[in-house]
Formats: C-alpha cells, sequence, structure tokens
C-alpha cells in the first residue's frame, strides 16, 4: 500500500484545505472514510517511545537499545498500514492520504513509514491566530454554562489570542529548522490557492499523475470546514456544508481588520518567526 502524508504546522493551518484537493485526484483514497479527509493523529505525542518502547527496553534481558529503535518503528508502521488497508477496505491500485496538525513528531513520522512522500504545512501566523481564535470560542448545544463562560473570559480576555500567538510562533520555528529532503517537501498554505502550478508541484513531490484534467479537477475541490470529529458525548460535527463557489471566500488577509493594539502584540511576540517564513520582510505591516 502506498501512503501519502501531510503534517501541518499547527491547528488552522490549512490541512483539510489540502486533503480536500488531493481527493480529486482519482487515484487517491482518504481515511478515515466518512469524517476529516485523511485526519490521523498517529504521532500527537512521543508516547510510542517514552510509554513503550523505552519501558519495554528496560525489562531485564530484553536488550533493546535506542540503535533498534528504527527497526521497530518500521514494522510499528507496516502494521498501521495494514490495519488501515483492513479496516477500511482500501483498494490496491489507490494512493493512501492521511494527515495531522502537528508537526512536532516529524522524525516519528519518517521512521514509521521511510518510504513515503511527507509535505509539512505553514500557514501566515496572522490568519492562522484569527481562525483559532474563532474555532475556540465555537458555540455547542451540548456545551455547559461553566464551558461557556470559560471561553467567553479567554476569547474577551485575549487569552486566547495570546495562547494560539506564542504556539504559531514556537511551531513555525520547529517548520523553519526542519530540514527538506526528497522524500520531505514544505509547502504554503497560501502557495496553493488558485495556483495551478503549485498544485502541480504537490502532486509531483506526491508521485501522483498530473495531467491538466487532474489539476483542474483538484484546484475546484470545494471548502470544507475543519471542525469534524465526535465530542466525548458522542455529538458529531461538523460545522457546515461543502461550499462549490470559492469566488466570494475570502482564504487570506483577514487579519487586516486587526486594530493597532492586535497588531503590536502580534508583532512584539511572533513578528521574528512570520519573517523566517518570508509572509513579511520588516515590522511595517
Amino acid at each position: 500500500m502506498k501512503l501519502i502524508i501531510l503534517l501541518g504546522q499547527r491547528v488552522r493551518s490549512g490541512t483539510n484545505f489540502i486533503g480536500t484537493t488531493l481527493k480529486q485526484h482519482p487515484d487517491v483514497v482518504c481515511v478515515p472514510v466518512n469524517t476529516s479527509a485523511g485526519e490521523m493523529n498517529i504521532f500527537k505525542d512521543a508516547s510510542i517511545k517514552t510509554q513503550i518502547y523505552n519501558k519495554v527496553s528496560k525489562s531485564f534481558g530484553a536488550r533493546l537499545t535506542d540503535k533498534d529503535f528504527p527497526e521497530f518503528m518500521k514494522y510499528y508502521g507496516e502494521l498501521w498500514k495494514s490495519f488501515l488497508e483492513k479496516k477500511y477496505n482500501l483498494p490496491q491500485d489507490k494512493v493512501v492520504f492521511i494527515k495531522s496538525p502537528y508537526i512536532e513528531h516529524v522524525e516519528l513520522w519518517k521512521l514509521a513509514f521511510p518510504n513515503s512522500q511527507i509535505a509539512l504545512l505553514c500557514r501566515d501566523g496572522r490568519d492562522n491566530v484569527i481562525s483559532s481564535v474563532k474555532a475556540s470560542n465555537d458555540r455547542r448545544k451540548w456545551h455547559t454554562k461553566k464551558i461557556k463562560f470559560k471561553k467567553n473570559f479567554n476569547y474577551f480576555s485575549g487569552r486566547s489570542f495570546y495562547a494560539h500567538t506564542k504556539d504559531w510562533k514556537n511551531t513555525a520555528n520547529l517548520f523553519h529548522e526542519i530540514s527538506e529532503s526528497p522524500k520531505l517537501k514544505k509547502i504554503r498554505y497560501e502557495d496553493l490557492i488558485n495556483s495551478p502550478k503549485e498544485i502541480e508541484n504537490l502532486l509531483k513531490f506526491y508521485e501522483l499523475r498530473t495531467d491538466s484534467e487532474i489539476v483542474k479537477k483538484c484546484l475546484s475541490a470545494p471548502i470544507v470546514g475543519s471542525s469534524f470529529g465526535v465530542s466525548d458525548n458522542g455529538m458529531v460535527k461538523p460545522n457546515w456544508e461543502p461550499i462549490d463557489n470559492k469566488e466570494n471566500f475570502k482564504f487570506t488577509g483577514k487579519w487586516n481588520k486587526w486594530n493597532i493594539f492586535q497588531k503590536t502584540f502580534f508583532k512584539k511576540i511572533a513578528n521574528k518567526e512570520l519573517m523566517q517564513l518570508n509572509y513579511v520582510k520588516n515590522h511595517n505591516w
């Protein structure tokens, strides 16, 4: 089974946009089948090493060392592929796409899936923070008064803005420090919007067919909300239906409505990282 992987810089980086785009390709299939296109947070943390492998390696007589870990991870990756193939009855002639909005443990992905192409996706921190703050202040029917109060406090006090800005800064540094290779490519969300050339480049990196009809189909992918999942009490979401007409949808520059305090605050925390990722040249924005 051939597997291709996308890792987002953090939540709200556009992984669902890329997933929906790739889903239009006739050779690509996504899992899980009926939820967010390809969402599989296999390495949200490093517990496979810290809580499993390392503990077993300390067993008396096991004689496992860090040198054995890469070999163990290859088998772990093959186990996941075999499991997904059987659970979802995946066709052998398709390429399987999975994604995750966490890049902190990209080395684990590389070890588990050494033959897979991995793309890393970043997004302008200003738009990412706006989207994150809005998402964290969402409203659900199952929210208690305590949850609603906490959300309102975090939103109006600026705590949510600060927390998402700090996290974008930290993950932007991680993204910047990761080195590209033939099997690992760094891309920007903004560069893929309405760009046949960049879509074609992404398909080529994933070793997928790139004829004009396929690229056109990928470009016409509907816009789908990324708030998919199931809550603890079993409530299923997404938030909204797919949008086919993109003409009135604003992909970038949502931060333009920020006031002087928001701009100053973001600049003080994360402008260095914004420049590192080539979103701005200086502080004059």
